[in-house]
């Protein structure tokens, strides 16, 4: 009994830990912009490293904490697929509809990520304009290759987090975990630095906000139905001593 509870205190110990480092893509969002870390060096610091070290955990865990591994990588490609039903509003909407003044998941962030632009205020300077095509900028494909990448990864981390913390649950669960990151993402200094919290400050004002929560809630959507098919226990992650993937 000791050895069982301390394999499953070992297990919590782990899970919360890639949780934590789960957060590390999305932190694109909110260091560098604050000016605290440039985005290469966060890149190479942060990003980079946190993608090794969660697939480590995922491989070398699967003898010892299958749950955990199983948990990990059943979240990770729920978020990246996913992110392809966030696409098929988000594309749209910055394409056509003009409610996303550019292609800011993509090819903004994998500018910075390439250091073909190191500061917001040069995106405010040169390239904040709405209705830019789809190759925002033409921006190289190494960018936009960086820029993807960073994209589904980020999608593949909230994924991640959000099947590590709830089990089965409902489907509507990942709809919840969607209206978060909405709110997160709305007040993040990445979009206020551009054009204001909730992008306030692009066309009418609402439009920035509307069009992207139901990019999320979709992402949110089809994240809970996956991860509901595909996980085997309801454990919530303080009960992680009773269940097995």
């Amino acid at each position: 009994m000791p050895e069982t509870i301390q394999k499953s205190k070992s297990e919590l110990g782990l899970t919360i830990f890639i949780i934590i480092i789960s957060g590390a893509s999305a932190s694109l969002l909110l260091l560098p912009p604050l000016g605290i870390i440039p985005y290469a060096t966060f890149r190479d610091v942060a990003i980079i490293p946190s993608v090794i070290i969660i697939f480590a955990i995922g491989i070398l865990s699967h003898s010892k904490f299958p749950r955990l591994s199983s948990r990990l990588f059943k979240g990770m490609a729920a978020g990246a697929i996913a992110s392809f039903a966030l696409e098929a509003i988000r594309i749209p909407g910055y394409m056509f509809a003009k409610w996303i003044p550019m292609d800011s998941m993509i090819s903004l962030p994998g500018l910075f990520l390439t250091e073909k632009i190191t500061a917001l205020s040069e995106v405010k300077q040169v390239v904040m304009q709405s209705g830019v095509p789809m190759n925002l900028y033409h921006a190289p494909m190494d960018a936009f290759l960086a820029g993807g990448l960073w994209h589904f990864w980020n999608g593949a981390t909230f994924g991640i987090i959000y099947a590590l913390l709830i089990g089965k649950g409902r489907w509507w669960y990942g709809m919840i975990w969607a209206i978060v990151i909405e709110i997160t993402m709305m007040l993040a200094p990445y979009l206020i630095a551009m054009k204001g919290p909730f992008g306030i400050e692009h066309m009418d004002g609402y439009n920035i906000f509307v069009i992207t929560l139901v990019a999320h809630l979709l992402f949110g959507a089809v994240l809970g139905l996956l991860v509901q098919k595909w996980k085997k226990d309801d454990n919530f992650i303080l009960n992680l001593n009773k269940g097995m993937d």
